[in-house]
């Protein structure tokens, strides 16, 4: 007879390993599970340093699962026998009929090794108390089935292998991709864990990052199995020996008992860049409490160097581009940042019909001041007005240093009163600014600086139209003596009143002659 069409009352053995080790140990519960008229079967594999039987299969009431439970043989118990003699051995208590066939094989190591590991276990028959015990011609006939099924093991070992070499070089191909392509810490983040989550399918991966300035371990973000990033931002670690297991780890101390408790479904990974810590990836099947094997483990180490070079990268990324961003002096905004961010929040004003106000200064006589006293107190001066501006504005306001001393405000949200009396508040805290000139006269320096104002809508409907009247605002004021606070609606009708009164007078001249 061809041996692909042999089956064990309904169950194909040969299909049955080619869909690998799991599959296998499942189709073999069924088929002794119907040949012998069981109530349950339950595959266990010793663990030999521990001498537990951990449960690993079960099949009952027509159903296949998966299942974690943990037994010790009692010395001198059937299932003790079992093992000590590798023979079948029987038992009938209150709870039922017990056969313990015991099978002993080898397979290729977990880790990616070429070594034969052996493995040993039992497999359990179980009849409820109502039913007949297993005769001694039926638990020899049970054992000889089971040994004849478990004789392809070692196929469906092959099949299993196969598959997980098959997942992992196209996890580490796609993985890859991920870790060199990601460029934003934000994005790349992201990436990270829903790769890792995507081909391993952990229940969690968590991402933690230190912060060498305060001496912390932060939460960054967590993905679950569900395929969900949220932010854990939230979680702020002191990094100091005892303050958490966490902290612990990252500093290369003994975690505790939870750890060891845990340990086979619980994977704690430091990231190092060049010999130094930079964070901690964690992985784990806390809610499945499903083990994750070693090949998993031995995988995902493997990319440890990787990760830890794609989160500093990203890190770097995003450094650079704040540098590119930001002005190092004043700690402010660029203006090619400040025009993206205006289009934004013009685009939202019209949008929602909000208010939206501009600021726009410049610091008095500056070039006077660079001219006298060189460019180390002007840089000073401006310094100074930065960490006033950023110190009084809220988490919506975007400032930004526009060139030279000149200053824009955008304030969202924000009409032209209000405007004026951030404005006000500015200027007042800058005039109580006092620089030290220790070479002059006065030994200090006093500064002001002159404002204009201008809101959308009342003032200007379109973004340049908007710049263009907080620029004449501002003029008004350097025209008009320095160092004041201009809104253009207010500056729109003194240039009518200077028109009408201008125009009065020529009337007046022209009546005389």
């Amino acid at each position: 007879m061809n041996k692909k069409s042999v089956k064990h009352y309904g169950v194909d053995p040969g299909r049955a390993y080619y869909d690998g080790r799991d599959a296998f140990m499942r189709a073999a519960l069924e088929a002794v599970t119907e040949q012998f008229g069981l109530d349950g079967a339950s595959f266990y594999e010793l663990e030999e340093k521990t001498g537990l039987l951990r449960l690993r299969h079960r099949y009952a009431s027509g159903v296949s699962f998966e299942h974690e439970e943990n037994l010790r043989p009692a010395p001198g118990s059937a299932a003790a026998r079992a093992l000590e003699t590798l023979k079948a051995a029987s038992s009938k208590t209150a709870a039922g009929s017990f056969v313990y066939s015991p099978y002993r094989f080898e397979y290729c190591d977990p880790a990616g090794g070429t070594t034969m590991v052996p493995c040993l276990g039992l497999v359990r028959l179980e009849r409820t108390p109502r039913k007949r015990r297993f005769t001694p011609k039926e638990t020899e006939r049970a054992d000889a089935y089971l040994r004849s099924f478990l004789r392809d093991y070692y196929k469906a070992e092959f099949f299993s292998l196969s598959r997980k070499y098959d997942k992992s070089v196209a996890a580490i191909t796609e993985l890859t991709e991920v870790f060199a392509s990601a460029l934003r810490a934000s994005e790349s983040f992201r990436h990270i864990l829903g790769g890792i989550q995507t081909y391993f399918g952990f229940d969690r991966v968590r991402l933690y990052l230190i912060d060498e300035k305060n001496r912390k371990l932060k939460g960054e973000l967590s993905a679950d199995i569900r395929g969900q990033i949220k932010s854990i931002a939230y979680e702020e670690i002191p990094l100091e020996p005892g303050a958490h297991r966490f902290a612990d780890i990252v500093l290369g101390r003994s975690s505790g008992a939870f750890m060891e408790r845990y340990k086979d479904c619980v994977l704690y990974m430091p990231l190092s860049v060049q010999g130094v810590t930079i964070g901690l990836l964690i992985v784990d099947n806390l809610l499945s409490q499903q083990r994750i094997e070693p090949q998993e483990l031995a995988m995902l180490k493997s990319f440890g160097g990787q990760i830890a070079l794609a989160v500093d990268n990203s890190r770097l990324f995003d450094k650079v581009e704040e540098l590119s961003l930001y002005d190092e002096l004043t700690k402010l905004p660029l203006r090619r940042y400040f025009n993206q961010r205006f289009q934004e929040e013009f685009y939202r004003a019209e949008r929602f019909k909000q208010p939206l106000a501009l600021v726009w200064a410049d610091v008095d006589y500056f070039k006077e001041v660079n001219d006298t006293y060189g460019h180390q107190i002007g840089d000073k001066v401006l310094k100074e007005a930065g960490r006033v501006i950023l110190s009084n504005l809220r988490k919506i306001d975007f400032p930004c240093r526009y060139g030279g001393d000149e200053i824009i405000i955008l304030l969202p949200q924000a009409t032209g009163v209000e405007a004026v009396r951030l404005a006000q508040r500015l200027s007042q805290e800058l005039s109580e600014l006092r620089i030290p000139v220790p070479f002059s006269k006065t030994r200090e320096l006093r500064v002001t600086m002159s404002i204009g104002v201008s809101t959308f809508p009342q003032d200007a409907a379109s973004m340049d139209a908007l710049l263009e009247k907080a620029d004449d605002a501002l003029y008004w004021v350097k025209s008009h003596g320095r160092g004041k606070i201009a809104l253009y609606t207010d500056v729109a009708a003194e240039k009518e009143k200077e028109k009408n009164a201008a125009a009065g007078g020529n009337a007046e001249v022209k009546k005389q002659f």
